[in-house]
C-alpha cells in the first residue's frame, strides 16, 4: 500500500511537482550549516593624517582563508568585530571598531578602522553571526603585526614625573675645585669620554683639542671641556664653527667665557657681536660650578647663532637640538638627572616636554604636537601642547616668527640624518625637523633617560 505522502506527489502535475521539488530543495540547503572563513592573519597599522602626522587610531586588516563574504544584516558590519588590545603592564582593553568593510582590492579580507592604536599580540574576536546568522560565538586571532604595546603607550599617553621635587626651584651646586684646574678637567673630560663608551682614539682627539683651544679666547677650563666633549657627538662641527673663520661671521669667536649675559632676559648664554663682527659667547657667572657635561648642550645651542637674525622657529631648532645633546648624554651618564641647579633644571623640564612631543613619531620625541597629549608638562599650569609652543612662549623678546636656516643648524642635521640613514631636510622646517628626531633616538636610549628622570605615564 503506497503511503499517503508518495499518492500526493505522484497525483501533481509535471510543472507543480517540479516547482515543489525545487522549493523542497531550497528548504533543505537552508538547514545546511554555512562554512565559516578561518583566519589566516590579522595586521594593524597606525593612521596617519593628510599631513603624515601620527593619529592614535589603527587600521587593521583580517585576511580570511577565501572570499569574505557577510551575511545579509541590518546590523553594521563592524558590530561584529571587537579587539582586546595587550596593554604594556600585560592586561587587556576591549575596544569595538568603528568602521568595516570588504577589501576592494582582496576579496579575502576585511579592513577595519578602530579608535585605538591596536598592538601586536592583541586578540581579535569576530562573532560567527557576521558569516552565518544561526551561528554562536566568536573566531578569535591574535594581532601579529601591530606596535608593540610599550611603544602604543609611549605614542598615546604624556609622561610625568613620579618625583613632586621635578619641578622644584633650582639649589646651588658646592662650589667645584676643578672648574679652574685645567689638569684635573682634562681628568674630569677624559673620565666622561671613557663612559660614553668613546675608542680610545676619539678619546686621543678629544683631549688634544682641549690641549690645543686657546686659553686666551676661552679662559674658563671648564668651557674648554664642554668644547672638546662634543667630539664625537653630532654636534662636533660646532668646534670648527666657533674656534675657526669657517662660519657666517667669517671670523673664529673672540671670546667665550662666563660673563653676564647682555640684556634683561637673565639668559643662561648669549651670543653678541665685536666691532668687526666677531661673536662673543657670554656664559652666565652662576653656571661655573655646573658639571661641564651639562654645559655641552649649552654651548652647542649657542653655536647656532651665527647671522644677527634670530626668531621663533631658530630658537626651537637650536633648543631641540641641546635637549638632543642632554638626553644622549643622560642615557650615557644617568646621574646628570640627578642635580638640581638651575641648568640642570632647565634641561630637565625641556627634556620633559621634548618626550611629550613628535607629531610623526609619538612614540619617540620631538616638537610637533603629540596626538593623545594635551599638556607637554602634566601637572603643571603650562598650557603649552608641544615643545615647539613651550620653547617659543620662553622667548617674548623674540617676536619674529621666521629667519633664514643657520649653517651650524644645517650640519647637525646632515650628520643626523646620515646616522638615520634618511636624506636631510632643513632644520628650520619644523615638519621635517620633528620627523628626523622621532628617528634618531634609541629606544634603549629613551628607555635609560624615562628610567633616569623617574618618569611615568599620566593616570
Amino acid at each position: 500500500m503506497d503511503r499517503p505522502g508518495t499518492r500526493r506527489v505522484a497525483g501533481l502535475s509535471g510543472p507543480v511537482l517540479l516547482l515543489s521539488l525545487l522549493l523542497l530543495a531550497a528548504c533543505s540547503a537552508e538547514r545546511q550549516p554555512t562554512a565559516l572563513p578561518g583566519v589566516v592573519a590579522v595586521t594593524a597599522e597606525r593612521t596617519r593624517d593628510e599631513h603624515g602626522l601620527a593619529t592614535t587610531r589603527s587600521r587593521v586588516t583580517v585576511t580570511f582563508d577565501g572570499p569574505a563574504v557577510p551575511a545579509e544584516s541590518r546590523i553594521p558590519l563592524a558590530s561584529h568585530f571587537e579587539v582586546d588590545v595587550l596593554q604594556a603592564d600585560g592586561s587587556t582593553k576591549r575596544v569595538l571598531v568603528r568602521h568595516a568593510e570588504r577589501s576592494p582590492a582582496d576579496r579575502r579580507q576585511v579592513v577595519l578602522e578602530v579608535d585605538a592604536l591596536v598592538t601586536r599580540g592583541s586578540t581579535l574576536r569576530i562573532s560567527r553571526r557576521a558569516f552565518d546568522p544561526g551561528a554562536a560565538g566568536t573566531i578569535d586571532a591574535e594581532v601579529t603585526g601591530g606596535l608593540e604595546p610599550v611603544i602604543a603607550l609611549l605614542a598615546s599617553a604624556a609622561l610625568t614625573p613620579a618625583d613632586p621635587a621635578f619641578f622644584d626651584p633650582p639649589s646651588p651646586r658646592a662650589p667645584d675645585p676643578a672648574a679652574d684646574d685645567p689638569s684635573m678637567m682634562r681628568r674630569e673630560l677624559e673620565r666622561h669620554l671613557r663612559q660614553r663608551g668613546m675608542a680610545a682614539a676619539s678619546i686621543v682627539e678629544a683631549l688634544a683639542i682641549y690641549d690645543a683651544i686657546p686659553a686666551a679666547v676661552v679662559p674658563p677650563p671648564k668651557l674648554r671641556a664642554a668644547l672638546a666633549g662634543l667630539v664625537g657627538t653630532f654636534a662636533e662641527p660646532a668646534l670648527t664653527d666657533l674656534l675657526t673663520a669657517q662660519n657666517c661671521t667669517g671670523l673664529p669667536a673672540a671670546s667665550i667665557d662666563f660673563r653676564t649675559p647682555p640684556g634683561s632676559e637673565r639668559l643662561l648664554a648669549r651670543v653678541t657681536y665685536t666691532g668687526n663682527g666677531a661673536r662673543v659667547l657670554s656664559v652666565d657667572p652662576g653656571l661655573r660650578d655646573e658639571r661641564f657635561e651639562l654645559l655641552m648642550p649649552l654651548l652647542a645651542h649657542e653655536a647656532v647663532h651665527c647671522d644677527r637674525f634670530d626668531s621663533k622657529v631658530e630658537e626651537v631648532a637650536a633648543t631641540a637640538f641641546d635637549t638632543l645633546l642632554y638626553l644622549q648624554l643622560l642615557a650615557a651618564d644617568p646621574s646628570l638627572a640627578r642635580e638640581r641647579t638651575r641648568l640642570a633644571r632647565e634641561l630637565r623640564i625641556d627634556a620633559l616636554a621634548f618626550i611629550n612631543s613628535g607629531g610623526v613619531w609619538p612614540e619617540s620625541i620631538g616638537v610637533l604636537r603629540s596626538p593623545g597629549v594635551m599638556k607637554v608638562l602634566p601637572d603643571t599650569n603650562a598650557p603649552q601642547r608641544s615643545f615647539a609652543e613651550f620653547v617659543a612662549q620662553a622667548y617674548p623678546t623674540v617676536t619674529t616668527l621666521e629667519s633664514p636656516t643657520e649653517p651650524l643648524a644645517a650640519a647637525y642635521m646632515t650628520v643626523l640624518a646620515t646616522a638615520a640613514g634618511i636624506g636631510a631636510g632643513d632644520p628650520f622646517d619644523l615638519r621635517q625637523l620633528d620627523d628626523l628626531l622621532g628617528r634618531v633616538l634609541d629606544i634603549a636610549d629613551l628607555v635609560e633617560v624615562i628610567r633616569a628622570l623617574g618618569l611615568e605615564p599620566v593616570t
